[in-house]
C-alpha cells in the first residue's frame, strides 16, 4: 500500500469526479483509476460504488474515509517530527468546519484560540455538513462546527456526541437595492414577473434550509432558477453583482449589509434562525480537544 493511493482516494472524495481528481493530482485519468483500484485490492473491499453515476462511496468507503484522513495526518506528523520541522512536544487538534462558517465565524474564533493555547497545532478542514458529521462519527476529526436547525439536525447520537451552541445566525433572502434603497428583486414575485433565483445545489445543507423556509411559508414564491452552487461565497458574489435573489446567512453578508450593497428581499416569513454548534465525541481522548471545549464553553471565543 502506498501513501499516494490514500492521497488519491481523499482527493477523489473531495473532487467527486475521477477526471477532476486526476487533474488535481497531476496524473492521467487511467493512472489515477489504477491507483484507486490498487488501494481497493490491497484493502480487499470496494470503496467506490461503480453501479451509480458519479462518485459514490460504498459503506466500506465511508468508513475508510475517516481512517484514511487520520492515517494521512499521522503520517505527515511523523515525517515532520522526524525531519525536525515541527516540535515533537506540540499538541495537535483537528477541526471540521462547515464551508460557510470556515469563512465567517471560525477565523475570528481561531485567532483567540491560538493565543489561548500557545504551542499547539490546529488543523482545519472545510467540509459540507454531512461529511463533517461522518468524519466525527468515524474518528476522522476531533471537533466539528456546523449549522443546526431543529427540523434539519445532523444525525449524531446524543449519547455519543455532545454539543455547545456557540452563536446564532439567520438565513435570509437578499438582493441588491435599487436607487431608492428597496430590493431590486423581492419575494414572492409573480407569475408575470418571476424572481431570478440563485440557488444552492441540491443536497447541500443550505439548500435544505431554503426548501424548509419555502415549505413553511404561507405564500407561494414565483421563481426563475438561473444559477446554482454548493458554495455560499459563490452565491453571494452572484447576488452582489445583481444577478438575482438568493438566501444567505446574515454573517456571510454583514459587510455588504453595513455598506448597503445588499438588502433583505422579503418579510420575516422567508427567514429562519440557525444555531452555530460545536460537537465532540465522548470517546475522544485528545486532551487538547478537552481544553478547546472548555475554552468555548466558558465563552472565551466571543
Amino acid at each position: 500500500m502506498q501513501i499516494k493511493w490514500i492521497e488519491d482516494f481523499l482527493t477523489l472524495t473531495d473532487a467527486r469526479a475521477f477526471s477532476r481528481a486526476a487533474e488535481r493530482r497531476n496524473v492521467s485519468q487511467p493512472t489515477f483509476s489504477r491507483h484507486i483500484q490498487s488501494l481497493e485490492e490491497w484493502l480487499g473491499v470496494e470503496l467506490i460504488d461503480r453501479r451509480m453515476q458519479g462518485v459514490h462511496l460504498t459503506s466500506a468507503g465511508r468508513i475508510f474515509r475517516g481512517f484514511a484522513a487520520d492515517l494521512l495526518r499521522r503520517t505527515y506528523d511523523m515525517r515532520n517530527i522526524l525531519r525536525g520541522q515541527s516540535p515533537g512536544s506540540a499538541e495537535t487538534v483537528s477541526f471540521s468546519v462547515a464551508h460557510t462558517l470556515s469563512l465567517t465565524f471560525f477565523p475570528h474564533s481561531l485567532s483567540k484560540l491560538k493565543k489561548a493555547l500557545g504551542n499547539a497545532i490546529v488543523r482545519v478542514s472545510a467540509v459540507n455538513i454531512s461529511e463533517g458529521a461522518s468524519a466525527l462519527i468515524e474518528g476522522g476529526t476531533d471537533l466539528l462546527i456546523i449549522y443546526h436547525h431543529p427540523q434539519l439536525p445532523a444525525l449524531l447520537d446524543a449519547e455519543r456526541f455532545q454539543h455547545l451552541v456557540l452563536s446564532t445566525d439567520r438565513m435570509r433572502p437578499f438582493s441588491v437595492p435599487n436607487k431608492d434603497g428597496k430590493p431590486r428583486y423581492r419575494l414572492p414575485g409573480s407569475v408575470d414577473e418571476p424572481v431570478p433565483f440563485l440557488a444552492y445545489s441540491s443536497g447541500t445543507y443550505l439548500a435544505h434550509v431554503v426548501e424548509m423556509i419555502l415549505l413553511n411559508a404561507n405564500e407561494r414564491c414565483h421563481f426563475e432558477r438561473s444559477f446554482d452552487t454548493h458554495m455560499s461565497e459563490a452565491l453571494k458574489a452572484m447576488v452582489t453583482e445583481g444577478h438575482g435573489l438568493g438566501w444567505l446567512p446574515e454573517s456571510c453578508v454583514a459587510k455588504e449589509i453595513a455598506e448597503k450593497r445588499l438588502v433583505v428581499a422579503g418579510p420575516a416569513q422567508w427567514s429562519c434562525p440557525l444555531e452555530v454548534r460545536l460537537y465532540r465525541s465522548l470517546e475522544c481522548t485528545n486532551p487538547l480537544a478537552d481544553r478547546i471545549w472548555s475554552f468555548f464553553m466558558n465563552g472565551s471565543a466571543n
